[in-house]
């Protein structure tokens, strides 16, 4: 084995999962000279199949998969969920790791669980507000827990609250507020002097937020200000698209699609919340409503009782979204504040803080910047 610091990760199922645990790997990698190997651990069929090994990183997938009601296919998910520990447990006995990292979602019990048995340690990062079914049964052997919020601890008992560490989302270092509006709308092909609302769901597209924004598209067409929106793959628009919407299936550039907005429309997952605040853009949050512990309703929360974000239920959106973002865009004074106190959520610094964390408890004994 090398000298170098080596770590698995377990992420995958959204880009939620996968970007946080990206940005931390990236960090790794500065902190140690370019002296970190990471192998990363995920499905068979999610999209970090194809994300992963394109970033250049080593990948192995499980046949892990969620909890999808009463089917068939629950009888077979206990036998999948151990031959998932199997695999690696396996993975762990030949890498050798120094630590795991898992950031959630029912990914990452496999790992978490091959990491405990194998004496390796265990770092879960949990970027909502409460935690996840996953983590809440990985928090018990992990060495240490990075939360994204304050109020999280108490979500937590006393026997571990030292292990907690209130650090921050980690975010990609393309998230960032050194691009102008005016190059990034240039960069969009959008009109660089225009006012721009940015509407997204997510990395998999948002079917609640599609239908509201099509369905609006004559009151769109006469507004003074464009839409940058982002429908995810394989949504297929039935209407004409109005002069001043561009209509994209996935970002990969969230750094300029933040620099191009005004305000911005989308779900309230963890690494929004994060990026929000480290570009500081006033938003509209629509909680997923299908979260498993309803994660994305109290990430919003945070957000809109700080003053940051205004909130919307998926049942609200065809009545009052359009007039919700139209009260903002004809509000500068407002927006002003909002961002403001959006900006003071952010912590730029998450990345940095979570990849020494790391290193701080591992087993790596190398040289580190």
């Amino acid at each position: 084995m090398s000298d170098a610091l080596r770590v698995v990760v377990a992420c995958g199922g959204t880009g939620g999962h996968i970007f946080p645990a990206v940005a931390v790997i990236e960090q790794l990698a500065e902190l140690t000279n370019g002296q970190c190997t990471p192998l990363f651990l995920g499905s068979l069929d999610r999209m970090e199949t194809r994300l992963i090994p394109s970033m250049g990183y080593d990948y192995i997938g499980m046949p892990i998969e969620g909890f999808r009601g009463l089917t068939l296919s629950t009888l077979t998910l206990p036998f999948k969920i151990m031959r998932s520990i199997s695999i690696a447990r396996k993975a762990i006995g030949r890498f050798k790791p120094h630590a795991v990292i898992c950031t959630g979602a029912y990914i990452s019990y496999p790992a978490g669980i091959a990491a405990a048995r194998e004496g390796v340690p265990l770092v879960v990062l949990e970027s909502n507000l409460n935690p996840g079914k996953s983590n809440s049964r990985l928090v018990p052997h992990a060495a240490a827990v990075v939360l994204a919020f304050e109020d999280s601890r108490a979500f937590y008992p006393a026997a571990m609250q030292d292990r907690l560490h209130v650090l921050g989302n980690p975010v990609r270092t393309q998230i960032d507020r050194s691009t102008s509006s005016h190059d990034a709308r240039t960069w969009w092909g959008l009109d660089p002097e225009r006012e721009t609302v940015l509407i997204f769901g997510g990395s998999l597209g948002a079917r609640a937020i599609n239908t509201a924004v099509e369905a609006s598209f004559d009151e769109i067409a006469s507004r003074p200000w464009q839409v940058l929106w982002q429908t995810g793959k394989g949504h297929v628009c039935s209407r004409p698209l109005p002069e001043n919407v561009r209509m994209v299936e996935f970002i990969d550039n969230m750094g300029a699609a933040y620099a191009a907005a005004d305000v911005v429309v989308s779900r309230s997952g963890a690494t929004t919340i994060a990026e929000l605040g480290i570009v500081a853009k006033p938003a509209v949050l629509v909680p997923l409503p299908s979260a498993s512990t309803n994660e994305q309703r109290h990430n919003a929360g945070v957000a809109e009782r700080h003053g940051a974000a205004m909130v919307l239920d998926n049942d609200q959106l065809d009545a009052q979204l359009l007039s919700t973002v139209d009260g903002l865009m004809n509000d500068a004074v407002q927006r002003t504040e909002m961002a403001r106190r959006m900006g003071e959520l952010g912590r730029p610094e998450a990345a940095r803080d979570v990849a020494q964390l790391i290193m701080d408890v591992s087993s790596w004994k190398g040289a580190r910047k």
